[in-house]
């Protein structure tokens, strides 16, 4: 008799074991699943006909990056294109925090002599987003061709095709436009006395550790070792990058763009209070450089607020998304400029299972 109760002591204690075992295996099973989920919604992404490269993050870990063909090394260099308009508003920024500029007040109290006079009436913010009613230079659809030969003197930009005849009165229309950030560009440069080049590798490259950002200038206004996309189905034209200046000359590569991502989300660039007010939505999500908006695909009960900043010259487009709360970096670089990489704030458009799935991740 104790011989049996002995056994069924031994069987008891190895049912247990064996079921401890199965849960942690379950567990473990479980966490597992997490990652696989955001890799198999990048492959899906890829399997969908998407071009470029990928990379989600949360915090300090990168939880995937991954590339096609044609965009090649992931350490290659890339235009940044519009995102240099957000680091031109974070850089407008800090000059509010050291008492030099004040967004409600007209460019002509910083730039008197501005050549166009109905302009000096426009505000900093009207400028920051795009309701300033200058004139637009996509209405010359040859400026930025490399065979233009524009250079890369903004402040010729600035005071000169941006000072035609004004679009609307200021304040009364959002119009996208260049021109916004390239007199943003200019007059950082004259109330600095730095070049914009300058004032990004010190004030913005240097402390988020972008180690290969840089900015097209004259002397190199296309690399050819760079990424470069397609457009209507063809090669991509030839782009002076130089000519967009504070609105879209920047590049870098993508542990650069995270970098920067990373700093913006811990409070290294700007005060907590300057970051809020870039963060401040209007009514249609515009906010400063960026737009805001709560994406509703991982949880329609609790949306996520994510900060957006899109770039696009010809063939290659790129997405930036951030969730600054948890931490959560989402960065999308397609090489085909026919790609709308829009409607993530519908809960749609190519970017939206990606984000569901970094959102949902553990």
């Amino acid at each position: 008799m104790p011989r049996l109760c002995h056994l069924s002591h031994f069987l008891r204690s190895s049912v247990l074991i064996v079921l401890s075992l199965l849960s942690a295996l379950s567990v473990q099973n479980v966490a597992a699943k997490q990652p696989d989920a955001l890799d198999a919604a990048a492959s899906q992404l890829f399997a969908s006909g998407f071009r470029g490269a990928i990379l989600a993050a949360r915090g300090d870990k990168i939880l995937v990056q991954k590339s096609s063909a044609d965009f090649g090394d992931l350490q290659r260099p890339f235009r940044f294109a519009s995102i240099t308009k957000q680091m031109t508003a974070i850089l407008i920024l800090q000059e509010v925090d050291a008492g030099r500029l004040q967004l409600d007040q007209p460019l002509g109290k910083y730039w008197p002599d501005y050549p166009n006079p109905q302009a000096r009436q426009i505000t900093l913010r009207q400028l920051l987003t795009h309701y300033s009613g200058l004139y637009n230079e996509n209405a010359e659809p040859t400026f930025h061709m490399r065979n233009a030969n524009q250079g890369d003197n903004m402040q010729a930009f600035a005071s000169g095709i941006c000072a035609g005849p004004m679009n609307s009165a200021p304040g009364s229309t959002f119009d996208y436009n260049n021109c916004d950030y390239l007199v943003l560009g200019a007059l950082l440069e004259k109330i600095s006395g730095q070049a914009f080049a300058q004032l990004l590798q010190q004030r913005l490259f240097q402390p988020s550790g972008m180690k290969n950002a840089g900015m097209y200038n004259a002397a190199m206004p296309d690399n050819p070792a760079h990424v470069h996309g397609t457009l209507g189905g063809k090669a991509e034209p030839e782009v002076n990058f130089a000519s967009y200046g504070a609105a879209g000359s920047s590049y870098g590569t993508l542990q650069d763009l995270l970098a920067f991502d990373r700093a913006f989300i811990a409070g290294k660039l700007l005060s907590s209070a300057a970051r809020a007010e870039m963060l401040k939505p209007n009514a249609t999500g515009g906010a400063l450089g960026v737009w805001l908006y709560p994406f509703k695909g991982a949880d329609e009960r609790k949306p996520t607020t994510i900060v957006e900043r899109q770039g696009w010259i010809a063939g290659v487009r790129i997405l930036n998304l951030l969730d600054i709360q948890n931490g959560h970096i989402l960065i999308l670089v397609s090489t085909n400029g026919d790609l709308d990489l829009t409607q993530t704030w519908n809960n749609q458009g190519p970017a939206a299972g990606i984000l569901k799935a970094l959102l949902q991740s553990k």
